[in-house]
């Protein structure tokens, strides 16, 4: 066995500027793509909701306009909590929201009383088909780039759903809202995805600053007001069409295509169908491409693809991935949470040999069941570090202690990845440095250190949505209408 500790990969912000913090980055450089005509530097919003909430929520993000202080941290670890700079044509981000009283759209409260009466499946039914109307009519007037939903407070109370433990210190409004949140944010998203404009659900604790309770549950843990802003803002700007930073690639990197492939249940629970997120190279860009169905295991108990399933899947992942770009990719990385069968080992193959793509690298990324590595003192192991444990199999902590921090930031131990390769000329450092890379890349949270890649994190959102959708049904291909 070889112990590792990669470096902390750096992104790259306006004109090639690089660090390793999203949030220093934009506040020193500005985000990726400033300089771009394609560039929102002005974003007209739409907003749902209560009357009380959307003046809220106006308010809270007229606030955000200037810049927010950062959390009181103890000396030494003043990164931990970074300073909000501001979200104006004038300040870093060099981008403004554009509110008009015409892309407005008050939910009376008659309804909303009507989904505290209501049974739990009804009240969600009812709340999705109010809302879903309420974001259609705005959206498609073409005015708005992102409409903005206030979470109705009559379903906070009526859940019962178990706290997330892996991101019990990570809270946001949507990261959370599958645990706290029933099924109104995956019906919604699923109802809004042919919509002209992506969703963006926000829940009152986020503009109110004010801790919520849950499904008779103690109050959620509430992130500093910095720390609420940088990740609204961040999400909007993405879903506005902007790249907030990019991965670091170097000139002799080959051009990747990153695929993250999971399985969900249709909403009768008889089939399993495969949910895809696409991630395209340095620019991140999300494309979801939903394939065939999927067959269990008898010897594992897990979902598999057949060969032709498998092969059909990525060449049209590829399709989309060479419309996006113009050209086909050099090396493609296959991410998934189950193991490899060798039908599907062989079908992805075939796809890239159809395509004539040499370098394939596919990736069994298990999230449970990894030994847990001990350092010395009272802090967990760095961010970063790997064990070698045999030829094909690497040992990855995406998420530690962060020298950068002084600390670590979470708040239960650490779980670290453990990455099988099924092909057999994996660099599996090269993988594991990629595989942190990617931890970075979710514009859901400005933070440096997520636990899993955002092929796999876009995965399983894309799946939990997907699920409510008709298998004929038209969807979007965007990954903004997902997060």
């Amino acid at each position: 066995m070889r112990a590792h500790v990669l470096h902390e990969p750096e992104l790259e912000f306006r004109t090639g500027n690089r660090h390793i913090d999203p949030r220093y980055g934009i506040s020193v450089f500005g985000p990726a793509d400033a300089d771009s005509p394609a560039a929102p530097h002005q974003i007209p919003v739409a907003l749902v909701g209560p009357a009380q909430a959307i003046d809220g929520i106006r308010s809270w993000l007229q606030r955000c306009q200037n810049q927010i202080d950062a959390k009181d941290t103890k000396p030494g670890q003043e990164n931990l909590h970074q300073p909000f700079p501001g979200f104006s044509s004038d300040a870093q981000f060099g981008a403004e929201l554009i509110f008009d009283d015409s892309l407005v759209r008050e939910i009376p409260e008659r309804q909303l009383r009507r989904l505290a009466r209501a049974d739990v499946i009804s009240a969600t039914a009812d709340a999705v088909e109010i809302y879903a109307d309420a974001a259609r009519s705005l959206a498609e007037t073409g005015r708005c780039r992102v409409v903005i939903c206030a979470r109705p407070d009559e379903l906070n109370d009526r859940e019962n759903h178990p706290p997330s433990v892996e991101g019990a210190a990570e809270h946001q409004d949507e990261q959370d809202e599958r645990e706290a949140g029933g099924d109104f944010h995956d019906l919604l998203k699923a109802t809004a995805l042919t919509l002209p404009a992506p969703l963006q659900l926000m829940r009152r604790e986020t503009w109110t600053g004010v801790r919520a309770r849950t499904g008779g549950q103690a109050a959620r843990p509430l992130q500093d007001e910095a720390t609420r802003a940088w990740n609204l803002h961040t999400a909007l700007y993405y879903k506005a069409g902007g790249t907030p930073w990019r991965m670091q690639r170097h000139s002799s990197d080959l051009a990747t295509c990153y695929v993250g492939v999971s399985f969900y249940r249709t909403q009768s629970g008889q089939e399993l169908h495969t949910a895809v997120a696409q991630v395209f190279n340095e620019r991140g860009d999300g494309v979801v491409v939903r394939g065939g169905t999927a067959q269990i295991s008898k010897s594992d108990r897990q979902p598999h693809l057949a060969l032709s399933d498998a092969r059909r899947l990525l060449l049209d992942a590829l399709a989309e991935y060479r419309s996006t770009h113009g050209h086909q990719p050099a090396r493609i990385a296959v991410h998934k949470t189950s193991n490899f069968t060798p039908g599907e080992i062989d079908g992805f193959h075939e796809a890239a040999d159809q395509r004539d793509i040499d370098h394939v690298d596919m990736l069994w990324i298990q999230r449970r069941g990894a030994p847990h590595l001990y350092r010395a003192g009272q802090l967990p192991p760095l961010r970063g570090t790997t064990v070698q444990m045999d030829a094909r199999t690497l040992l990855l902590y995406t998420r530690g202690s962060v020298p950068y921090f002084r600390t670590y930031p979470g708040m239960y131990v650490p779980q670290p990845l453990l990455i099988r390769s099924a092909s057999p000329g994996t660099d599996l450092l090269a993988a594991g440095a990629d595989i942190l890379a990617l931890s970075k890349m979710n514009w859901n949270n400005a933070q440096l250190d997520e636990r899993d890649p955002l092929t796999l994190r876009t995965a399983y959102r894309v799946g939990s949505i997907l699920k409510h959708v008709p298998t004929n049904a038209r969807i979007a291909t965007r990954y903004a209408y997902y997060m």
